[in-house]
């Protein structure tokens, strides 16, 4: 049984988001509105403000709150007479060349999309130029410093948090209910009632990788004690969605963040096994009361549960056969719904001409590592690179199972919000030079003389 239909702000609800808004534009906080318009759209239940779906309000409040940012909070300038530095460039000095190439992937989809005969063409065009450009620049531009990364993690968390909350409440489930039965294994309704349940638990991953970094990040016992139930919380709801492809790909992302804080010398190493021990504790009990959210009806074990190449090889091989049948173009998305894979799906959707762009991007994204892992004990962005970074390991590992390279939005924006936080970053080289004999210094000889 699935429950649909769009979620109605109540005044109370309508009233908090206003001040948000008001306060982001006020103090030029652009991430701000960034964080709850990216978090949103992953609902998968269209959110209105009065009449307007809430995609509107929060892009125009983004857009004002970046005129602020641009000419009170950090001014720039595209001056040819002021661009110096002073002046914070609009793009990193580090491989400059990938603005052009994703400027013309981007383009190549679009042309892709309106050549062929895709009926619902909003399906691409919308996720495309609404999160995937849009959140990508607006990242680039804003999230350059610690503080603007921990205030749009932190809107970030929230945000999903209370979307997880709304579908709850959507279903009629008080959170009182979760107490007797954690499971929902009572009620009608499967992976929360929501027809695109994988959609729904990216959000509350991103959510949960972003809070582990808030996590490593606090300075206080309080936040880190509020830090870490948001986060629990939001793992707890992609259990209850079932989508193990999140499961396994947030695994592996926490495994890079975890890895990357205890290689640090110095930084509280005592933090990891802590943020281990709660999620383990909470895996735990979810298995103890209620099974199915772990091992699903029919499965073998957590091997099965969490493999997320399983049911997919006859998936793939349409796919595949799709390319073979249009291998310079693709289909335009046409069958979009079958590849079940980022590397298949953009081969058969957008031919060898896409799959070549999608091949430089993640050219570009290996080219981010050192700067990702680089230790930098006084520069507080560090965390946030690879926090960052680890969304788009998230996106890569859970699009081995579904997705799409135009339809996944943090594919893109978590990187070039990496991109931002890496600039100035001087990566140490450890290589030796190759040893050489010493040199000699020979003695002239005198005119005439013998040696």
């Amino acid at each position: 049984m699935i429950s649909t239909g769009p979620i109605i702000l109540n005044p109370l609800e309508l009233a908090a988001l206003g001040l948000i808004c008001l306060y982001a534009v006020w103090r030029g906080r652009p991430e701000i509105p960034l964080a709850i318009y990216l978090s949103v759209s992953l609902w998968t239940r269209t959110v209105f403000v009065g009449p307007s779906a809430v995609t509107w309000p929060l892009l125009a409040t983004i857009v004002l709150a970046l005129i602020r940012y641009l000419h009170v909070v950090q001014p720039w300038s595209f001056l040819p007479k002021r661009l110096d530095l002073t002046t914070r460039q609009l793009f990193p000095s580090s491989d400059p060349w990938i603005v052009p190439w994703m400027m013309l992937w981007w383009a190549w989809a679009l042309c892709a999309l309106f050549q062929f005969d895709l009926r619902d063409k909003m399906s691409i065009a919308r996720p495309l130029l609404l999160y995937i450009i849009v959140g990508s620049l607006a990242a680039l531009i804003v999230i350059r410093d610690g503080p603007a990364a921990r205030r749009f993690a932190l809107t970030y968390l929230l945000t999903s948090a209370y979307g997880f909350y709304a579908a709850l409440r959507f279903i009629d489930v008080p959170l009182t209910y979760l107490l007797s039965d954690p499971g929902l294994s009572s009620l009608p309704y499967r992976n929360l009632g929501i027809r695109e349940y994988n959609y729904f638990s990216h959000h509350l991953s991103i959510a949960f990788l972003l809070g582990l970094g808030l996590f490593l990040n606090a300075r206080r016992l309080w936040s880190m004690v509020l830090v870490m139930s948001l986060v629990l919380w939001c793992g707890y709801g992609v259990f209850l969605t079932g989508a193990r492809q999140s499961l396994s790909g947030a695994g592996i992302a926490v495994a890079l963040i975890f890895g990357w804080s205890l290689s640090r010398a110095g930084k509280k190493p005592w933090r990891v096994p802590l943020a281990i021990a709660a999620i383990v504790i909470v895996v735990v009990f979810l298995y103890q009361v209620a099974p199915h959210l772990v091992v699903r009806e029919g499965e073998s074990g957590l091997e099965e549960s969490f493999n997320v190449f399983e049911d997919r090889g006859g998936l793939w091989q349409i796919g595949w056969n799709y390319f073979l049948a249009s291998p310079i173009w693709g289909w335009g998305f046409e069958y979009k719904l079958w590849s079940h894979n980022v590397l298949i799906g953009t081969l058969a959707d957008q031919g060898v001409i896409g799959m070549v762009f999608f091949l430089g991007y993640l050219v570009w994204a290996t080219r981010r590592l050192p700067a990702v892992w680089a230790q930098t004990p006084d520069d507080d962005r560090a965390v946030w690179r690879v926090t960052f970074f680890a969304l788009f390991a998230f996106a890569m590992v859970h699009g081995q199972a579904s997705g799409n390279t135009m339809m996944t939005a943090h594919l893109h924006w978590p990187l070039w919000a990496v991109w931002a936080l890496s600039n100035g970053v001087v990566v140490a080289v450890n290589r030796q030079p190759f040893p050489t004999p010493p040199r000699v210094r020979l003695r002239a000889l005198p005119a005439g003389g013998r040696s």
